[in-house]
């Protein structure tokens, strides 16, 4: 009914007839009908575009999720091989330091036995030294007074001093016969001193007994027990020396483990938080891979959808063009008569009232909204309403053209906002991925840097240490060197000044020794050799002798000792060194791996930094489009609404109007 009344309402405000404005508003509907189609078509291929666009773009993200997830796999695998073999080695370095300490006490427990048994020897020994040394030194005595007589108190010190000696483990059996032999004679010498025996008796004990060949026994005594103490402390010093070398080698082996054990725990914390950040890298790259799958399904469905609806909207408007042209052409071919006979002239109503009514609702409804458009458009429709004819078609035309022109606006803003919005989303989406991707950057940034640190600090200590070593070395070098020079020259001495008093012994010996009666009684009257003097020097000179060999086999024996000691360190260094060399080179070799990668890290991040930059820069400029503006989208969408129903409301007064009046002009002519 309202589109009847609108064709009759054109139709006498045009003055022409219904029938003609019929087959015009047909061919108009067709018109648009065909307009419609051709923009629905160029939406349409554009979203055919959009969606090849998007599916390949949904696939190629597809393509670099798998692709991404098979190295994260890969390195998800490496990790945890690489855990499970530290692992493992972690074990063993525990178990080999657990042994290495267990050896370590045992060894300890072992040499403080050997060194309480060495100075309990020794303490032996040194105590049956100094008692042959005293028996020598009481016999050397005796025989120096020419064993004219002996006395009771003599006699018992001797028999008390050869009584400890033959209690002792270091007498032989052959000795012990001797010694006792001496015992007895010596008892018996006592005894026929206290029984006034004659000296000379005596002596002829003496004599037979073999006081001589005694003291050579003694000599002999002290001698070896001189060797068997040096023996015993040269065995010592070996014993500790093999100790000391056996716990250098397992502390330094200890020491070398556990930095090893520490640098393993260090090594496992750092492939374990790598394995968690891969597994998480791993899980977002599946999450990712799985919304892209949906949104690829949803993109493909919604297209094949939005196809399937295009087709039948392409069927519907050409049955629709089909149709309207078929009613146009009835129309225009059995309405021809009809028309001419029922439509004469028509006598129009004022229109004064109606213009009037329409200006006044235009001009209201612009100061409403502060729209000057609206206010011109009113004055336009004043200025037109003495124009003629045709009024009501004009004003009509201008309130058309400003609703086509509000409707392209609020089109043009809608669009705006969706593009925005778009905008905006996939803006921020990119800033969300670009910041994460650069914090990840950072991170593992920052790892590489630490792992630098560590790696830096483990050089500056390990040159630190071959710097000491080095430096003890030199200091040893020196010490040997100067220990060495001293050593010969005592050595040189005592050798010299045991062939001095070897000489010296042998020549008093050659002159002293011719006769024996002469170490025992001078003829009087005539010049003697002083055989009782001579006899003290020699004894005095064999000590000597003695003592200058004790130092000299000490002295050889220290240098002995020395030079093992020096060699044997020197050797540990020497290990020590080419250790301590090889892990600052392959500490080397990490910080210029580690920093390479730094660098390539530092480019990525970088590179990633200025997306993030561009991302940004792109975020303003959309929000400066989008966002800085005086007012709200839901604003001007209100506004527009508002106004476009007001224009509606215009046009429908006109309308119904005009309908109006041609109704009541047409049952006027009826009636005439």
């Amino acid at each position: 009914m309202r589109v009847l009344l609108a064709v009759f309402a054109a139709a006498a405000a045009e003055g022409s007839s219904p029938i003609a404005k019929v087959v015009e508003l047909l061919s108009s509907l067709s018109a648009k009908v065909t307009a419609e189609g051709e923009r629905e078509q160029q939406q349409y291929e554009k979203y055919v575009q959009w969606c090849e666009d998007n599916a390949k773009e949904k696939q190629h993200e597809l393509k670099n999720s798998a692709s991404t997830k098979e190295n994260l796999e890969a390195n998800v695998a490496k990790l945890e091989a690489s855990i499970s073999t530290t692992e493992s080695h972690i074990e063993e370095l525990a178990s080999s330091i657990s042994r290495n300490e267990e050896d370590l006490q045992k060894a300890t427990a072992v040499r403080n036995a050997e060194h309480t048994e060495f100075q309990s020897r020794d303490r032996e020994l040194a105590d049956t030294v100094d008692t042959l040394q005293r028996a020598l030194q009481e016999i050397k005595k005796q025989m120096a007074k020419g064993l004219t007589q002996i006395d009771s108190a003599s006699a018992s010190y001797l028999v008390s001093t050869v009584t400890v000696l033959l209690d002792g483990a270091t007498v032989s059996g052959k000795d012990a016969a001797k010694i006792q032999a001496f015992l007895q004679s010596k008892q018996a010498a006592a005894a026929a001193a206290d029984d006034d025996v004659p000296p000379a008796l005596v002596q002829q004990q003496d004599h037979d007994g073999g006081m001589q060949a005694i003291l050579q026994t003694f000599e002999d005594l002290l001698s070896k027990a001189e060797d068997e103490r040096s023996d015993t402390r040269k065995a010592e010093t070996e014993a500790q020396f093999n100790f000391e070398m056996l716990k250098q080698s397992l502390t330094d082996e200890l020491k070398t483990e556990n930095k090893e054990l520490t640098n393993a725990k260090q090594s496992l914390a750092g492939y374990r938080e790598a394995l968690s950040s891969t597994n998480g890298d791993l899980t977002v790259t599946n999450e990712d891979a799985e919304a892209d799958e949906h949104t690829l399904r949803q993109v493909q469905q919604d297209c094949m959808q939005t196809a399937s609806d295009h087709e039948l909207s392409v069927r519907g408007r050409q049955e629709e063009l089909k149709a309207l042209a078929d009613a146009k052409q009835v129309i225009q071919d059995m309405t021809g008569g009809a028309g001419k006979k029922a439509y004469g002239l028509v006598q129009m109503r004022s229109r004064d009232d109606v213009l009037d009514r329409v200006t006044k609702m235009l001009r209201k409804l612009g100061r409403g909204h502060g729209d000057t458009s609206l206010a011109l458009l009113a004055s336009e429709v004043a200025t037109t309403a003495g124009s003629g004819d045709d009024v009501f078609a004009k004003v009509k035309g201008l309130i058309r053209d400003m609703l086509q022109k509000i409707s392209e606006k609020a089109r043009a803003d809608a669009k705006e906002h969706e593009w925005c919005t778009t905008k905006t989303k996939e803006t921020e989406a990119k800033k969300a991925d670009h910041e994460s991707e650069v914090a990840k950057l950072n991170s593992r940034s920052d790892r590489a840097k630490s792992a630098i640190a560590r790696a830096e600090a483990d050089i500056a200590q390990l040159e630190a240490e071959l710097g000491a070593l080095a430096k003890m070395q030199a200091e040893m070098d020196q010490q040997r060197s100067n220990e060495h020079a001293e050593n010969s020259a005592a050595i040189a001495d005592y050798q010299k000044g045991v062939e001095g008093v070897q000489a010296a012994i042998k020549a008093l010996k050659s002159y002293y020794g011719k006769d024996s009666a002469l170490l025992q009684q001078p003829v009087v009257g005539t010049h003697s050799s002083s055989g009782g003097a001579a006899g003290g020097i020699i004894g005095l000179l064999e000590v000597c002798e003695s003592d200058f060999s004790k130092l000299l086999a000490e002295t050889e024996a220290d240098e002995e000792e020395a030079t093992k000691v020096y060699e044997a360190q020197s050797k540990a260094n020497k290990l020590t060194k080419a250790e301590k060399e090889t892990a600052l080179k392959y500490s080397n070799k990490a910080v210029a791996r580690t920093e390479k990668a730094l660098a390539e890290l530092a480019d990525d991040t970088d590179a990633e930094q200025s997306e993030l930059d561009a991302t940004l820069e792109y975020l303003a400029k959309v929000n400066k489009r989008c966002v800085a503006k005086p007012e709200t989208y839901a604003s001007r969408k209100a506004k527009r609404e508002s106004e476009i129903e007001g224009l509606k409301n215009a046009l429908k007064i006109l309308e119904e109007e005009t309908a109006g009046a041609f109704l009541a002009v047409r049952t006027v002519s009826r009636h005439q």
